[in-house]
């Protein structure tokens, strides 16, 4: 009867693994990541293995490489000239457009309140909704625009844009009150 192996496991220097311990070792990073590159060939991941020599540990027949070895595998592979180009992130001055253009809106629709607030009624559903959700504004937009906008913020306007942000919230539920909307009644 052949004895169990040692269920301990055990670090080796890639340099002294076995072709067969780094055979086992390139299967485990490829079951690994196997969701992140699944169009490398097999020669990238045998070569981003190669380069990194990461030590390999040993846990009975089983062969890994341990979660900081698996992070640098990552960002080689991720380098690898076979993946397909990935479109261009949008540039700055684009993405601070869009920014400003967001933080905008929610003061136009600020604005738009005390209309709504003349006739709640009047406006349909959807466009009270509109314009409520846009007055409410969103946070992720605010730090974005914050982050890339510096000096004034937000437009020229009869309402200082602090104050509108400040009292928003209470505008809407009374809004929503007046439109004896369910849970904002009495």
């Amino acid at each position: 009867m052949t004895p169990s192996p040692d269920p301990t496991p055990l670090c080796i220097p890639y340099a002294q693994a076995t072709p067969h311990q780094i055979c086992l070792a390139l299967a485990y990073t490829m079951v690994a990541l196997s969701e992140q590159f699944p169009t490398l060939s097999f020669a990238a991941w045998a070569d981003a293995l190669l380069q990194l020599k990461p030590d390999l540990w040993l846990e009975g027949d089983a062969v890994s490489i341990d979660d900081e070895n698996l992070q640098h595998l990552t960002q080689r592979l991720a380098d690898s000239p076979e993946l397909p180009e990935l479109d261009p992130p949008i540039s700055p001055d684009r993405a601070a457009y869009v920014f400003k253009r967001l933080f905008n809106y929610q003061d136009e629709a600020q604005e738009a309140l005390p209309d709504i607030a003349a006739n709640p009624r009047a406006y349909g559903s959807r466009v009270f909704t509109l314009v409520t959700n846009l007055a409410l504004g969103n946070s992720v937009v605010d730090e974005l625009f914050h982050a890339t906008h510096r000096g004034p913020q937000g437009r020229a306007s009869t309402v200082a844009p602090a104050l509108a942000r400040a009292t928003v919230h209470e505008q809407v539920r009374e809004l929503r009150r007046a439109r004896g909307e369910m849970g904002y009644t009495g």
